[in-house]
């Protein structure tokens, strides 16, 4: 397996796991509200420990300074902090923060070792371990700080893989920078050598219908078929068509779409009518693995985000 380091929400949220298993001090930073135009959204999450660990960003590093003292404030009080940037004004671009995001954002700090917020900060963690979204409501995490109003702190995606073929290994890594959990799935075990896939979070060496029955209960933001083998992509197809996930990545030209598509039963057919991303991807440009890979986790990251 790979070295390499998980990024985004996801590792904020495996530090946190790491650090209250260790019983060593932190804070969780999130952001509750904003205004305007604002680098993170609410639901955004950092971490930072009071033995210096800052893991996650609020902002494009301008605000980091001051997240780290907030959080300082809150494992010192053994209580929520809250503070507001504004870079809104055009005092800020000179004396302020220097962003220029013209927003405001409303961050607080959780320390995770009072009795008080252990609970919330728990809740938080355990959520994000268990890869599902939580809402909370603000006066109840931030009394007397924050009024009303819920935030809603999303997991990081989970992928479903079908197939190594070439493209596998850099979607997998881009995808593991972004934090997503990934699964992928290919009979061929040749191919999944981890050596040639590098990290991921689960490997099936089954047919497309066995790592979907064996998956079944699970939930998967996105399955991307790409086996570049016909009659392996259509089992795919098949057994994805009576299977709950909301996007489908169909590698391959539009003709060959076309060709699978036509060997579907037509309730197949219209199981994939508003899910079906086919040829996966954004018109970015480029070609090989490494360009294909990069289209594919563009057009994933747009529609996620877009719930």
């Amino acid at each position: 397996m790979s070295a390499d380091i998980v990024g985004g929400q996801r590792a904020v949220i495996e530090t946190a796991n790491a650090m209250r298993a260790d019983g060593r001090a932190f804070a969780l930073v999130l952001v509750a509200r904003t205004e305007g135009s604002t680098y993170r959204k609410p639901g955004a999450l950092a971490l930072v420990g009071a033995d210096g660990v800052h893991v996650g960003v609020i902002s494009g590093g301008c605000l980091e300074s001051g997240v780290e003292t907030l959080a300082r404030e809150a494992l010192r009080a053994g209580a929520p902090r809250l503070t507001v940037f504004d870079t809104r004004g055009d005092d800020d671009l000179v004396f302020g923060s220097g962003s220029g995001c013209r927003g405001r954002m409303h961050v607080l700090a959780l320390p995770g070792t009072p009795a008080g917020t252990r609970e919330q900060v728990d809740a938080i963690i355990d959520a994000g371990s268990a890869r599902r979204p939580i809402t909370l409501t603000l006066h109840t995490l931030a009394p007397g700080l924050l009024d009303c109003g819920e935030v809603t702190i999303r997991p990081a995606p989970q992928v479903l893989v079908i197939g190594a073929g070439p493209e596998a290994r850099p979607l997998l890594r881009i995808g593991q920078t972004l934090g997503w959990y990934c699964c992928i799935a290919d009979s061929r075990e040749g191919l999944l050598a981890p050596e040639r896939i590098g990290r991921v979070d689960r490997v099936l060496p089954r047919r497309p219908a066995a790592a979907l029955r064996e998956l079944s209960g699970e939930r998967f933001d996105a399955a991307l078929v790409m086996t570049h083998v016909a009659d392996t992509d259509l089992e795919a197809l098949r057994a994805l068509a009576r299977a709950n996930v909301p996007y489908v990545g169909l590698l391959g030209p539009p003709a060959r779409r076309d060709e699978l598509l036509a060997q579907l039963h037509p309730s197949e057919r219209d199981a994939f009518r508003t899910r079906l991303h086919a040829p996966v991807g954004l018109p970015l440009g480029g070609e090989g693995p490494e360009a294909i890979a990069l289209a594919i986790a563009a057009e994933l990251q747009q529609v996620v985000n877009a719930g």
